[in-house]
């Protein structure tokens, strides 16, 4: 989702901020739902017409209807519903005391993929889930046949919150149940497997990996 490209000059002001310390509204401003409202086929093809259907304006102008503050909120109305099951399921994964999260990735793998992870490579993406039946291969390289599972635990401020929840309540993504992670944020591994089978992390003497 390409959300980001209206709103660079917010996310960069964003970093190490905590999940409570977003409102509903700093979440569905109006750069969003204005874009969702022009962009989002589900929000300007389905949601506007039981808009129509509930309200009775079959007769009205689409144009004029999309650009009305009734239809903007109940578009709004729409996502805060989806926030709010997001926001209950993601909190429920963070753990009170240290405020950390686990975080799950899939990704498909060569053969040489652990060795590489053991001499070179250091990355591990961005795209990563709260739960671990969200870890799935999307987009993955399917030449490649080894499905490599990697558990890792970060601080909560470290999650690039405001993309996470945008994503939570997309009607196309909310299902993949999202973390989305700043680039070179540290990782902590807490496991990592490949094809089912667990590595022994000491294999990777220590070595940090980052987002």
């Amino acid at each position: 989702m390409e959300i980001l490209n209206i709103v660079n000059e917010e996310i960069s002001k964003l970093f190490e901020v905590s999940f409570h310390d977003f409102s509903n509204d700093d979440i569905l401003n109006n750069k969003y739902l204005n874009y969702m409202i022009s962009n989002e086929s589900y929000i300007n093809d389905d949601l506007l017409y039981y808009f129509k259907d509930t309200y009775g304006f079959d007769d009205e102008n689409d144009e004029k209807i999309l650009k009305s503050p009734e239809f903007k909120k109940y578009v709004k109305d729409y996502l805060e519903q989806n926030l709010e099951t997001a926001k209950e399921n993601i909190f429920n994964n963070i753990k009170y005391q240290s405020n950390n999260i686990y975080i799950y990735r899939a990704i498909t793998v060569d053969g040489n993929w652990l060795n590489h992870l053991k001499t070179q490579g250091k990355r591990l993406g961005i795209y990563w889930s709260w739960s671990p039946d969200g870890a799935e291969t999307h987009w993955g390289d399917y030449s490649k046949k080894n499905v490599a599972i990697i558990t890792a635990v970060i601080n909560e401020k470290y999650v690039n919150w405001l993309e996470t929840f945008w994503l939570n309540i997309h009607p196309s993504t909310g299902d993949e149940k999202e973390i989305r992670l700043y680039k070179n944020t540290p990782l902590n591994i807490i496991s990592i497997s490949i094809n089912g089978n667990e590595i022994d992390l000491s294999e990777l003497n220590n070595k940090t990996f980052y987002s």
